[in-house]
């Protein structure tokens, strides 16, 4: 579902993260090169971005066209082969590993 970006607040990683009117929120972060978005960084360019729309997956709940990724998951016993298994080169395994482990 659609919704107005209202504001913008930091986690507890730093990573930057929309308000929606509906009281989630979404992760808008600048991480290259998975994640570019250069305007996150800028006061006065998050400011033009208040009341952009946003997708909310958190208002759309569950469907069969968008099926959770879970679901069938099996449990993973250690997150640094579970990173290298999705891709990631040795250094992103590490600090994929080390964010979960938080």
């Amino acid at each position: 579902m659609i919704r107005r970006i209202t504001g913008f607040h930091r986690d507890e990683e730093g990573h930057w993260v929309a308000e929606l009117e509906c009281g989630h929120t979404q992760h808008v972060r600048h991480d290259p090169p998975w994640q570019v978005r250069p305007w996150v960084v800028d006061e006065a360019t998050r400011r033009e971005r208040l009341g952009t729309p946003l997708s909310c997956p958190e208002c759309d709940g569950p469907s069969p066209a968008r099926p959770d990724p879970n679901a069938n998951a099996l449990p993973i016993l250690d997150p640094y082969t579970d990173a290298r298994i999705q891709g990631l080169c040795e250094d992103g395994a590490a600090e994929a590993t080390r964010r979960r482990e938080r």
